[in-house]
């Protein structure tokens, strides 16, 4: 049973300085590049440290480097802006050095599927503005492979590339798979995508990031046709992913995001909610709870450092909770109350079994 950050974090060091406001002085030429550097690789240190005094083993840096991940990696792949080496290679490089002892640092990167699904959509506005003709369905179909293929052949070097520099852990974000709905071709789309990219993993952990919605109609089948270890689900945007928790072969791992974190900063105990729905995705086909994890479901990013790290102390401490026996965790401190009087029912598309799940809870409750 672990807790992990998923996502990007607010990129503020402890002492204020925002590097979001950082970049724009350095592009004003009001501050120079090197301050930026130091104030970048201060806040990774400080994520780091973060997550393992709450207590986390799988750290990120938070994606802070860059404004945006996927934009970062665009840049690399289509316009080649190397500079010493890989982007990706040396953010986890530069993490991995600072990260404390005996932590394990993970790689986020963007999925072929959502880039390429991205790229076509910016290529028919630039059409469109252009004032040319719009493709045929077909013709955009085939575009779509052929993008998307092309750009799942190099993330594949980026991947080979972290796994050479001894990465062990890669999060692979496909937040566009809830767009896929029971659309087959893009189904086979995003499974092709997923297997050219982890062909040369070796015996890296891969762990398939969708967020922000539900994508139980892609079914775990078509998921797993690629050699992926483990699926981090949203079940808070997307509560019918709890089919595909449930779909989902026993000896692969399931991180729940879990943890919603309000706007207003004020902590809630969502504890018993989150070791309820680690312990539901541990009993499906017989995981167990060394295979499940637990994480954020609302983006850090949007929130405040302060904010941020509550979520991450919540998600540590609910992971302990779930690896305990029930009454000791009561002792520990989890409010049992909500457990017995407020068992959530993940959800499912059926109404009907929905309902029947709802009156067997009101029965056993009462």
């Amino acid at each position: 049973m672990f807790a992990m950050l998923q996502g990007a974090w607010p990129r503020v060091t402890s002492d204020g300085i925002d590097l979001a406001a950082l970049e724009a002085d350095v592009a004003a030429g009001r501050a120079d590049a090197e301050a930026l550097e130091r104030a970048t690789n201060q806040l990774v240190a400080e994520v780091l440290a973060a997550q393992a005094e709450a207590g986390m083993d799988l750290l990120t840096d938070g994606q802070v480097r860059w404004p945006s991940l996927t934009e970062a990696v665009r840049l690399a792949l289509f316009e080649r802006r190397f500079e010493a080496e890989r982007p990706l290679v040396g953010a986890w490089k530069a993490a991995t050095a600072v990260a404390p002892e005996g932590t394990t640092v993970a790689q986020a990167l963007p999925g072929p599927y959502t880039l390429g699904r991205r790229s076509i959509e910016d290529a028919l506005r630039r059409a469109r503005e252009a004032g040319e003709e719009p493709p045929s369905a077909a013709e955009l179909n085939a575009a779509k492979f052929d993008v998307t293929l092309s750009i799942a052949h190099s993330l594949a070097d980026e991947v080979e590339a972290l796994v050479a520099a001894g990465c062990r852990v890669i999060v692979v974000e496909e937040p566009d798979a809830v767009s896929i709905g029971g659309n087959a071709s893009e189904r086979v789309l995003l499974s092709n995508a997923s297997t050219v990219l982890l062909e040369r993993t070796g015996g890296i952990h891969a762990m398939l990031a969708i967020t922000g919605g539900s994508a139980h109609e892609v079914g775990a089948a078509a998921i797993f046709e690629a050699p992926w270890q483990s699926l981090l689900v949203d079940l808070i945007a997307g509560p019918d992913n709890w089919q595909l928790v449930r779909e989902t072969p026993g000896d692969r791992g399931i991180v729940c995001a879990a943890l919603a974190v309000p706007e207003s900063g004020l902590e809630v105990d969502r504890a018993p909610e989150m070791v309820w729905a680690s312990q539901y995705a541990a009993s499906a086909n017989g995981r167990g709870l060394a295979r499940v994890g637990l994480t954020n479901a609302t983006r850090l990013a949007d929130r405040t450092p302060e904010a941020a790290r509550m979520a991450i102390r919540q998600l540590a401490q609910a992971a302990k909770f779930a690896a305990m026996p029930l009454a000791d965790a009561v002792e520990a401190g989890l409010d049992a109350r909500t457990i017995r009087d407020a068992r959530p029912i993940p959800a499912t598309s059926n109404r009907a079994a929905r309902r029947r799940q709802a009156r067997q809870a009101n029965r056993e409750r009462d």
